[in-house]
């Protein structure tokens, strides 16, 4: 992850990552989850442990080995999207995109589903590459989920052959310690496939959003956030998503097979994402407006204004860029722009 300093003042109100107050010999325990990251892990010392958020909702801990040879970058986030497909495509996209890794041949076609952890599924998906020039010889990555939280493994050696990353990499994942049962996820993982017909876009404008639409949508997502920081168990449908179109670093639109009116676009491999449909007075009145609503980490949301018809995630992604956000909601609190009415 990330390209989160690049994007991150584009879609939070936090732009620096904070040091997390625990010494480098002593473990961590991530409250909200409980899952544990020891000082030492798999033959690797942990380095760095850092929060970009104010409530370890986006937490990133660095791992290396005495002599260099082998490092791992542990992340773990509360996601908008809770599907590990999701982000694991989203994390491809960005390890593949990296001037690095631009060259890494996948060691399989498609990425691996297994078990972590003691959960009751193959609920997690990883990919290793080798490579064939440069500082690194091989690369990894794993995605897997606990509740609706999402840790995402990368892990890279200057030495070893994909094969034997693989191995170093399942050997990490099970040094962790894990909350018992692990994940809460029983839904197996696979990997995100492009939509079978894919949205067509035409010219949508930006127009001024309704009142009642704007207090909706923040409100829904905050409600929602607040639901599932209190859930203890997955007890919705979990729906199968497929991407709309190639994905870029920056962002990729995803469509849920409970609600194709719209898309969702998740933003880099941060866990943060914009829902764009039909507003609740588009659905009433069939105006055909769409709204656009980012859900931070931390269970912020974020209006923006709102379209004629439905947006083009390019059009999305340049209302992000230029930060016109006319309503914000926390916990319940809204705070309204002067440009929302």
């Amino acid at each position: 992850m990330r390209h989160l300093v690049i994007g991150l003042a584009l879609v939070s109100a936090s732009a620096a990552a904070r040091d997390l107050p625990v010494p480098p010999d002593k473990g961590w325990k991530h409250a909200a989850t409980g899952v544990v990251l020891t000082a030492q892990l798999a033959g690797m010392h942990r380095t760095a442990l850092t929060d970009a958020t104010d409530s370890e909702s986006d937490v990133t801990a660095q791992f290396e080995t005495d002599d260099g040879s082998v490092f791992a970058t542990v992340f773990l986030f509360r996601p908008a999207v809770a599907d590990v497909g999701v982000w694991f495509d989203r994390a491809r996209t960005a390890l593949e995109a990296g001037d690095r890794f631009r060259d890494a041949a996948p060691a399989t076609v498609d990425p691996l589903s297994f078990a972590t952890g003691g959960a009751p599924a193959t609920s997690s998906l990883r990919q290793v590459y080798a490579m064939a020039g440069g500082p690194y010889r091989s690369t990894g990555l794993a995605v897997m989920p606990v509740g609706d939280w999402i840790i995402t493994l990368r892990m890279s050696a200057k030495a070893r052959t994909a094969a034997e990353l693989d191995a170093q990499m399942l050997q990490t994942i099970a040094a962790m310690h894990w909350p018992t049962p692990a994940g809460l996820a029983v839904t197996p993982a696979a990997p995100v496939k492009a939509c079978a017909t894919p949205l067509v876009f035409g010219k949508a404008k930006q127009v001024k959003g309704d009142g009642g639409d704007l207090l909706s949508s923040l409100l829904m997502g905050s409600l929602t956030s607040k639901v599932r920081a209190e859930s203890k168990e997955a007890t919705a449908p979990h729906p199968t998503w497929c991407r709309n179109g190639e994905g870029r670093v920056e962002y990729a639109a995803y469509r849920s097979s409970l609600d194709m009116s719209g898309y969702t676009l998740a933003l880099f491999d941060s866990g943060r994402a914009v829902s764009v449909f039909p507003s609740l007075m588009a659905q009433i009145e069939k105006t055909g407006v769409y709204s656009v609503t980012l859900e931070d980490v931390d269970g912020t949301s974020y209006a923006y204004p709102s379209f004629s018809s439905l947006p083009s995630p390019e059009q999305v992604w340049k209302l992000l860029e230029r930060g016109e956000r006319i309503g914000t909601a926390k916990e319940g609190k809204i705070t309204l722009s002067p440009k929302a009415l």
